[in-house]
């Protein structure tokens, strides 16, 4: 199905409280108030999962890491480098996506 161009604007009046709320709700599923508001009025379904937030901070701790790790061995200042520990906490994390996926299915 192609994608359609927004190009209609429908607006609507809410007071500071609603628009605070909405909003927040919005953010909080990973989508902008306007496609939230389309999303609900659409009904589609709007799952979100608790904990995802860490796993991301985690994820990217260690992208962080292995960056540092590849500008050393890049640059002569290491030469071997034991991921062991990074593998496992990636299957950690791994396997806390998995659960949380269950979770919503």
């Amino acid at each position: 199905m192609k994608k359609q161009a927004k190009t209609e604007i429908l607006s609507c009046r809410v007071t500071p409280e609603q628009r605070e709320m909405i909003e927040e709700k919005a953010y909080s599923s990973y989508r902008t108030p306007s496609m939230y508001l389309r999303d609900c009025a659409l009904d589609k379904k709007i799952i979100v999962v608790k904990g995802v937030d860490e796993l991301a901070s985690e994820l990217r701790k260690i992208g962080n890491n292995l960056n540092q790790l590849t500008r050393a061995v890049n640059s002569g200042f290491a030469y071997e480098v034991d991921l062991s520990e990074t593998r496992e906490e990636v299957a950690r994390i791994w396997q806390s996506l998995n659960s949380l996926l269950q979770e919503v299915r």
